[in-house]
Order: C-alpha cells, then sequence, then structure tokens
C-alpha cells in the first residue's frame, strides 16, 4: 500500500471516528442509567455505567494505540478491543429493553464501529508489512 493510500485512510478513519464520536453521544443520551441488572435476588445498580466506562476505554485504546504507537498494533489486540467496545454497548443496551428503535440504532453504530475496525485492521496489515521490509532494507543499503 503506498504511502498516500496510508494517509487516504488516515482520512477516511478520521471521518468515521468524527460520526462514530456523534453516535456515541447520542448513545449516551438514550442511556437512561437509572434501570437496573437483576440476577436472581441481586440488583446490579453500577452496572450501566460500568459497560459504558468499559465500552469507551476500549475505544480509546483500540484509537490511540493505533495514533500513538501504531507498532504495538496486532490483529489480536484489534480484536479484543473492538470485541470488548461492542460488546459492552450492547450489554449495556441490554437492560434498557430491545425494541426495534433500540435495535436499528445499535446496528448503525456496529455499521459505523466496523469501518473503523477494518480501517485499523489494514493499518495494522501495512504497519506490520512495513516492519517486515525494514530489515531487508537495512542489508540492501548495507
Amino acid at each position: 500500500m503506498p504511502r498516500t493510500s496510508l494517509t487516504r485512510l488516515n482520512l477516511f478513519e478520521g471521518i468515521v471516528i468524527g460520526i462514530y464520536g456523534n453516535w456515541l453521544i447520542s448513545f449516551v443520551d438514550k442511556i437512561s442509567f437509572t434501570k437496573v441488572l437483576v440476577i436472581g435476588e441481586t440488583q446490579y445498580w453500577l452496572y450501566q455505567p460500568i459497560c459504558i466506562g468499559f465500552s469507551f476505554v476500549c475505544l480509546l485504546l483500540l484509537v490511540g494505540i493505533g495514533v500513538l504507537k501504531e507498532q504495538l498494533l496486532t490483529h489480536g489486540l484489534v480484536v479484543m478491543l473492538a470485541f470488548g467496545h461492542l460488546t459492552a454497548n450492547w450489554a449495556t443496551f441490554y437492560v434498557e429493553g430491545y425494541t426495534f428503535s433500540n435495535s436499528f440504532f445499535l446496528a448503525i453504530g456496529a455499521l459505523l464501529f466496523s469501518l473503523i475496525y477494518v480501517s485499523e485492521l489494514v493499518r495494522s496489515r501495512e504497519v506490520n508489512r512495513r516492519e517486515a521490509q525494514k530489515p531487508k532494507a537495512k542489508k540492501q543499503q548495507e
């Protein structure tokens, strides 16, 4: 992938992250934070705030590592953080109840996030390819 393609990928990802950020603001607005998860006789009052917090931590780590320390970005890490983010969002909505409106809203967010996820996977593949070529380039210079 030429350098310009990676630059375009960064631009695309930045735009999608902006749209997804607006979606996340709407997501947090849709959550009541007063719903309680009840399992058996036990009530979990902080369930939704913990899920939202975990979701944001996973997203910030995914984007932060991709931007600041891209050499640490691996396929496994991208999959793990993406799964954590989407699962936490789904778990937050679980307590709110699934209406068609909520399901459609969650599907839009999952689609936007999948675009970010694919961008990070492509970036990870390109960074790994470039890292693998660096020793070859150094040997050829010698």
